[in-house]
Formats: C-alpha cells, structure tokens, sequence
C-alpha cells in the first residue's frame, strides 16, 4: 500500500476510534450509547395516601393509609416501540431487624408498557402500605429501563446511587412491587400512563 494511503488510513482509524470514545465516556454507565432512543428525565419517589373514591350513598373511610410510591418520566425518540420494560427495585431498613437477619430487604418488580408513541411518558409502581408497615422504612430505589432485551437507562436515588449496582447486593424479593393497575390508583390520571402488558 501507499504509505500516502497508509497514513491517511491510519490517522482516519484514529480519528473513529476517539470519537467512539468520546460518545461512550458522555453515555449513562452501563448504556451503550447507540441505545439514545429512551432518556429519562426524572425520578422522583414517596409516600402517598390511599385515593378516595366518592361512592353513592357514601360510605365513610375506617382509615386512609401511605403507600410508596416510584415514578419515572421519560421521553422516547422513536415514532413507535413496541415495549419498554421497566425493572424496579427498592431496599428498605427494617426498624427493629430480626435475630440473624439482615436489617435490609431488597424488592424488585417489573411492568411492561406497550405500543409507546413518541413523546413524554410516565411509569409507576409502588410499595403496599402493609409491606412498608411490616418490612422498614425505605432506604435505596433504582429504575433499569430495557427495549428490546437492551438497558437503555437507568436512575435511582439517591442521585448517583446506580453507579454502585447495589440492587445486586442482596436477593431480591418478588410479588411485592405493585403496578398501579393492582392499586387503588389504577385510575388516576389515567391517560398519563401507557397500556400495560399483561403478565402470562
């Protein structure tokens, strides 16, 4: 070959390759970077009370308990995806931790959104009040959000939590996660939230 040829050939794999680099160092840890088709723009989590459905006649509430609740808000690129699949997870502290037990307790759930238009978009999931009741107060929540078997994101708090992966610290706990179409807020803003698939 030219060495002429030869140098450009090189210096031009050179240039790829930094570029490469660079795109991947400004790319969420864990994510690669190709996979910008989803961004979250926000997480945010707490406790919120049980939602007061008005019936007639009117029967009085015995008691009006605190759920927790994660909420994710995203945007996605895309005309049109097919599935996003969000995995949640939570660890909570218990208050008086058990003889020979760890005072920690890791929960994970998963929901499935379909047919997810371009644009702006919320996800939920929450925390019965009798789990948080017998289990502790929370601690640690993450979101790891996947398209196509892919992670295209993740977030948690506290801010920059995730980066420690501490989810797989612990073994989780499944069936405790709730989706809100298995709560009392199932039909809270309702067009807020995309059709969720449902489990086999």
């Amino acid at each position: 070959m030219n060495p002429l040829i030869k140098s450009l050939v090189l210096a031009l794999v050179i240039h790829l390759v930094g570029s490469g680099i660079s795109i991947l160092a400004q790319a969420p840890a864990g994510v690669p970077a190709t996979d910008r088709i989803l961004n979250i723009k926000k997480i945010d989590a707490g406790k919120v009370k049980t939602p007061d459905y008005v019936v007639k006649p009117a029967l009085p509430t015995q008691r009006t308990r605190e759920w927790y609740k994660m909420e994710v808000i995203y945007d996605t690129d895309p005309e049109w995806v097919d599935e996003v699949s969000f995995t949640y997870y939570v660890v909570v502290k218990a208050k008086q931790p058990m003889p020979g037990r760890s005072a920690f307790t890791l929960f994970k759930g998963d929901v499935t959104y379909i047919n997810v238009e371009k644009g702006r978009h919320k996800s939920d999931i929450y925390l019965h009040p009798s789990t948080l009741a017998r289990f502790g107060d929370v601690e640690r929540v993450a979101a790891l959000v996947s398209v196509g078997g892919r992670l295209v994101g993740m977030e948690g708090l506290p801010s920059g939590s995730t980066s420690t992966r501490w989810w797989e610290q612990l073994p989780p706990q499944e069936g405790y996660l709730l989706n809100r179409t298995q709560t009392p807020f199932a039909m809270i803003n309702f067009d807020d939230y995309e059709a969720i698939k449902p489990k086999n």
